[in-house]
């Protein structure tokens, strides 16, 4: 087994998250570099959208203070909705970069598979899953892990993964019953996402 493309949400040089604080420090008239540029922000931010963030959250995100955590969908969507955006989902699909020709780099599409290559992903809270792709957009769940709408030997057909991304299929073929949609991660997307060739 060789694991060829394997993604996970937001690493520290996310160009969308670099993005995203290139608009927030354009839309705030400042840059990003002291303690009331941070309270001037968590000012405007409440003022914008009446939701509150933490000082230490915006010091870490923009690399004042050192820490290994990655910033969480919620703090990028609360940034996201003070600029307009509906979440951090909407503003990473309306900053798409136009010299890519898709949604970003995390994405894998169902047709660039080879029949019998898998596909991990998992998704909150604490779902994983890995399928086989069986050709023509059509997926065998594998094994499956804390979800109970999937099972092993479910197929469904899948245009495409992308992470941070719900998983959106088609024709759930669930122990003889087709089910003409099912979401995983609808609410934060896929949180990890790979190829693995056999």
């Amino acid at each position: 087994m060789k694991i060829i493309h394997y993604f996970r949400t937001m690493n520290e040089n996310n160009s969308e998250i670099k993005e995203l604080l290139r608009q927030v420090q354009n839309k705030l008239g400042r840059n990003l570099a002291t303690p009331s540029d941070f309270d001037a922000l968590l000012l405007s931010v409440f003022q914008t959208t009446g939701e509150r963030m933490s000082i230490s959250t915006i010091k870490r995100l923009v690399g004042y203070v050192s820490d290994s955590h990655e910033p969480s969908n919620a703090t990028l969507s609360v940034l996201a909705r003070y600029l307009g955006y509906r979440d951090w989902t909407d503003f990473t699909l309306r900053n798409e970069d136009p010299t890519s020709g898709s949604l970003n780099q995390e994405i894998i599409q169902s047709d660039h598979l080879q029949v019998d290559d898998e596909v991990e992903m998992e998704w909150l809270p604490n779902r994983y899953c890995r399928m086989r792709y069986l050709g023509n957009k059509r997926f065998e769940v594998m094994e499956v892990r804390g979800s109970n709408r999937l099972t092993k030997g479910d197929t469904l057909d899948v245009m495409l993964f992308g992470l941070g991304q719900p998983m959106m299929a088609t024709n759930h073929d669930h122990n003889g019953t087709v089910k003409p949609f099912y979401i995983a991660g609808r609410k934060h997307g896929l949180v990890r996402l790979a190829i693995v060739k056999r």
